[in-house]
């Protein structure tokens, strides 16, 4: 998502607070691009000078909220979290949008594998994270909590079976190695 007005570029990673993000800097033409889809469609001056930055999320609680989430692909009243996890060890995507990733880090790199962004936040620290980017921005708007699911009430690590935890650790590896995820943190 590009914004002109804040000169920047947001990398939306679906379930990562980017409705909240998007509600201050605006809303993208087309939803869901990675950097280099983004890089593509703008001039290397822009691209270079625009601030480009994004969130990722711990795994094990990212693939809880695809599965509880109220919007996009709802799978949660025709399969239970472990028919989910196990269809997640084989799909080549886990966003509503078809997209070429299979891991959070995928958004951010170029064909070389090579991260051309300027900051990856964390949802975790989303606020601290958040303010850091705004100050960077000159934006001055305390971040809404959007599209939370309040029916939501459980940690994530409840969900998980030994079984269910590992496959989530095998199948998005370079994640949990690049950003320095663990089970439970």
């Amino acid at each position: 998502m590009i914004s002109d007005q804040f000169k920047c570029i947001f990398v939306e990673v679906p379930k990562t607070g980017s409705t909240s993000i998007r509600s201050i800097i605006g809303e993208p033409p087309k939803p869901h691009q990675n950097i280099w889809q983004i890089c593509s469609s703008i001039s290397a001056e822009k691209f270079s000078s625009y601030y480009k930055f994004g969130f990722v999320r711990n795994p094990w609680d990212r693939a809880v909220s695809l599965y509880e989430r109220k919007e996009g692909l709802t799978l949660k009243p025709v399969m239970s979290f472990e028919q989910f996890i196990e269809w997640m060890r084989f799909a080549s995507c886990t966003s509503i949008h078809p997209v070429p990733h299979r891991y959070q880090l995928d958004w951010f790199v170029n064909p070389h594998g090579e991260v051309i962004v300027d900051f990856i936040g964390k949802y975790e620290n989303l606020l601290p994270d958040w303010a850091r980017i705004s100050a960077r921005l000159g934006i001055r708007a305390e971040l809404p909590r959007l599209r939370v699911n309040a029916e939501r009430t459980r940690d994530y690590v409840s969900y998980y079976s030994q079984k269910t935890r590992r496959i989530v650790a095998e199948r998005f590896a370079v994640d949990v190695e690049y950003f320095g995820y663990r089970f439970g943190e």
